[in-house]
């Protein structure tokens, strides 16, 4: 939604708007007109044609993109000798960004992290820890979500743009009593609006300051402006002085042209249900600001609350559009607009053609007026003069042609995007595994700059959500315990057991030494965590962190190809496979451990409890006295493993 922020004027130029109650400080009126001084420069930004578009502007381009992604049906044509004419779309354009987006997603993606301590010595027990509290932020900010709505967007927008923050929200709530009373409302953390929190936000929401510069945190300033709820707004703002007093649903209150005065004035766009929120960051002058329908809910110099001054967005798109300057980037639907519309019209004159030869147009010839009634099943028409007769109008059409330059036409989409073996379309032959990774290492290498767009995108996300874990997650709390002593409380953080992995704790504590302690300490140190884990046969695993030493180091994050593009489940079953048909019948392999590793393990079915599907085994003598097992795949008779060690 875009809203118009110009004061309501008469012919003459007069501002015809009511003045406003609200009168704040020269230095918020002194503030708020660089920020209208900077929304104007950067609206044009958004309005202007840039060749880079085909000539037409952002918010055109990012809606011709979508109409395409959302298969848009043009209207059939008012005029009745058109009317019949299809006006059907292939839905290619959509397919082939839901098959990009679906290999892209197909695994989750974490960033690599690496530890640096002061000495530039690596830290890979620090590396480990800041993974485990990424991956335990991840799952209580929806990550997985963010991701694919982040891919899907690349692919569809002219950029994709993740804002990430940490928000402590308060609100009032009541309870009923026993004896039915209700208590006085008291304040209570807002879980759903509190902690990490991660948005996709539009294209048309954020204003930034100069399109030909690429990297978003070397941008002057960035606007955030979006219309929300009312009554999200007081949840969020309620307890603001100035919120409560001035800010009203549809009322806009505009700075005039004398930079002196505040107005009122009405926005239908608003209606009498919503308010319009700006935030404004400021890298150089290092605001962020905060404005609900044009009111300043912040200090006029309110800093930027982030530990590393960054702005809190991360921008990646599908393709690069120039040699890297530009902001925005080529998207896929952009891409494939030229061969979808080639299709499209190719699609629509075969379904024409069909229609033509299936109920050919007529000629009446003669002297007798013919109309279209007579070629209506079970018609019965009397045409009196015998020279009066009916013929098919030949066209000669070509149907064959028609599909052969569609088809001709769908490959080059292919060849700009992804082809149908890569899309999931099976091949009517089987393949073998190396045909399979092949088929895996042409579509990385055909997905390899999305996937590395995708990678920068993860990095700079990574380095934002790092800050944020050691700005809010390393501090501990001020808790009472007896008399006048207070002490700090510091957090733990549990990641359950998934997907085969073992589950993991955190916790921040000042009772790991800042001393170094030598090596017999360090290895006392480790047995108690070894002990308190539950042993070596436990599947849980503790870190205990000195939050101090921990906010010192250096972190850094990799983006790998592998990570981008593991090898597919399709690829690691064929592979265990044939290491399984290869293995089978060696007189040196353990039969047992490779049926359960390796054919059990291949199947998602039985992978997680082979040893139901493993049958008992008998225990036999082996010559000399040595007990073996006779294994029921061979038939033959190998001895216990602890033997063989001892012997």
């Amino acid at each position: 939604m875009i809203i118009n922020l110009e004061l309501q004027k008469d012919k003459k130029g007069n501002v015809v708007s009511e003045p406003s109650n609200y009168n704040p400080s020269k230095e918020v009126k002194k503030i708020t007109a660089q920020v209208m001084k900077d929304f104007d420069a950067s609206d044009k930004i958004m309005s202007q044609p840039y060749r880079e578009f085909n000539d037409i502007s952002l918010r055109d381009r990012q809606s011709r993109d979508q109409m395409a992604f959302n298969n848009f049906e043009p209207f059939s044509s008012s005029n009745p000798d058109e009317e019949w004419r299809s006006t059907a779309i292939r839905p290619i354009t959509r397919n082939k960004i839901i098959s990009i987006a679906a290999h892209v997603t197909g695994n989750l993606i974490f960033p690599k992290i690496f530890a640096q301590n002061d000495q530039d010595q690596e830290d890979r027990d620090a590396a480990s820890v800041m993974r485990t509290l990424m991956e335990w932020v991840g799952d209580i900010s929806d990550y997985e979500r963010t991701f694919l709505y982040a891919v899907i967007a690349a692919l569809v927008n002219p950029a994709t743009i993740i804002h990430t923050e940490f928000t402590k929200v308060m609100r009032k709530v009541k309870t009923k009593n026993a004896n039915g009373e209700i208590s006085e409302p008291k304040e209570v953390l807002d879980e759903e609006l509190s902690g990490f929190h991660d948005t996709l936000v539009p294209i048309d929401e954020l204003w930034i300051e100069n399109i030909y510069e690429n990297k978003i945190q070397r941008q002057g300033h960035l606007i955030w402006r979006k219309v929300i709820d009312y009554s999200l707004a007081q949840v969020k703002y309620g307890n603001n002085k100035n919120f409560k007093e001035f800010v009203k649903p549809g009322l806009q209150i505009l700075l005039g042209d004398n930079k002196d005065t505040f107005y009122e004035q009405y926005d239908e766009d608003l209606q009498d249900r919503l308010v319009e929120e700006i935030i404004y960051y400021n890298r150089q002058l290092d605001l962020q600001l905060v404005y609900v329908n044009g009111i300043l809910l912040t200090e006029p110099d309110e800093p930027n609350p982030r530990l590393d001054k960054k702005y809190p967005f991360a921008k990646s798109g599908y393709e690069l559009i120039d040699e890297g300057k530009f902001f925005y980037y080529k998207s896929s639907a952009f891409k494939t607009a030229p061969d979808a519309d080639v299709v499209d019209v190719l699609y629509r004159m075969i379904i024409d053609g069909t229609y033509l030869q299936l109920m050919p147009p007529v000629a009446a010839i003669g002297n007798e007026e013919v109309d279209s009634s007579i070629l209506m099943p079970g018609t019965i028409t009397t045409i009196k003069d015998k020279e009066t007769r009916i013929e098919k109008i030949d066209l000669g059409n070509d149907l064959v042609a028609g599909f052969n330059a569609l088809e001709k036409v769908e490959s080059s989409v292919s060849e700009s995007s992804q082809d149908p073996q890569q899309s999931g379309i099976p091949s009517p032959q089987q393949q073998t595994a190396f045909e399979i990774s092949r088929l895996e290492q042409n579509a990385r290498i055909q997905l390899g700059l999305f996937g590395k767009m995708i990678g920068f995108l993860i990095k700079d996300f990574g380095e934002l959500r790092i800050s944020d874990i050691i700005q809010h997650l390393t501090i501990g709390e001020l808790k009472g315990i007896t008399g006048d002593t207070d002490t700090l409380k510091f957090r733990s953080f549990l990641i359950p057991e998934k997907e085969g992995l073992d589950s993991k704790r955190v916790t921040m504590t000042t009772e790991v030494s800042d001393e170094l302690l030598s090596p017999e300490e360090q290895l006392d140190e480790s047995f108690k965590v070894m002990e308190e884990e539950g042993g070596l046969e436990s599947k849980d695993r503790i870190f205990k962190v000195n939050p101090s030493l921990f906010r010192e180091l250096k972190f850094l994050v990799r983006i790998s190809p592998d990570i981008v593009f593991p090898p597919s489940e399709n690829v690691k079953k064929a592979l265990m496979l044939e290491q399984y048909d290869r293995a089978v019948n060696n007189p040196l392999a353990d039969q047992e451990n490779i049926f359960k590793e390796l054919l059990l393990g291949a199947y998602s079915t039985t992978r997680d409890n082979p040893d139901k599907f493993v049958a008992k085994q008998a225990t036999g003598t082996l010559e000399g006295g040595q007990k073996g097992v006779l294994s029921r795949i061979t038939g033959a008779e190998r001895p216990e493993t602890s033997e063989v060690l001892t012997k």
